[in-house]
């Protein structure tokens, strides 16, 4: 592996983790306009719904406000690739290293998103009929229009992209590092 091409994939990861999480972040915003229909009183936006009221514990609250932070440190981390891959000042071993590390901190801040989204989909919504979970009140077109649940399955969708990327980070990190240490003897 040249260390050129390496450094023209990582500013390719950058640029796709900037993006996605742009996307994600500006979902999420919009997500916080949309209407619930389906409660005892007339319908509110969804921010009022998981800020202000009492159709939600404190838990799923609590969540929302870690999973826009997650969104936030990935988007913190697209920057961090992009402007490491921008520098020239890095070696090929620590580059090598650096991209396991990053790769490992990609791959659990996934799966710590992961468990926000499930856990968030999980909460109880106190609604006129009973309690409902929060994702089967993002699904049903009674409560809230198509768009709650297209987001919500981008998010899912991200993440799990999210955690392939950790993974292919990860293994060309661990390979390039092999190449470095161990190059291959030409055979005669």
């Amino acid at each position: 592996m040249e260390h050129r091409k390496v450094i023209k994939f990582l500013t390719i990861i950058g640029y796709i983790f900037i993006i996605i999480s742009y996307i994600e972040i500006s979902f999420f915003i919009a997500l916080n306009f949309i209407d619930f229909n389906y409660l005892e009183i007339n319908p509110i936006p969804l921010s009022e719904f998981i800020y202000g009221s009492s159709y939600i514990s404190l838990t799923g609250s609590t969540l929302w406000i870690f999973l826009i932070i997650s969104m936030v440190c990935f988007l913190v981390l697209g920057f961090y690739i992009f402007r490491t891959a921008k520098s020239s000042k890095i070696g090929s071993k620590s580059l090598a290293k650096l991209m396991v590390v990053i790769g490992m901190v990609v791959l659990i801040g996934a799966f710590v998103k992961m468990n926000f989204l499930v856990l968030l989909g999980k909460t109880d919504v106190s609604t006129f009929y009973g309690p409902i979970t929060f994702q089967s009140a993002l699904y049903d077109f009674d409560i809230t229009p198509i768009m709650p649940g297209v987001f919500w399955i981008y998010f899912i969708s991200v993440n799990c992209a999210l955690m392939i990327a950790g993974l292919v980070l990860t293994a060309i990190g661990i390979k390039w590092s092999l190449l470095i240490e161990n190059p291959e003897k030409p055979e005669e």
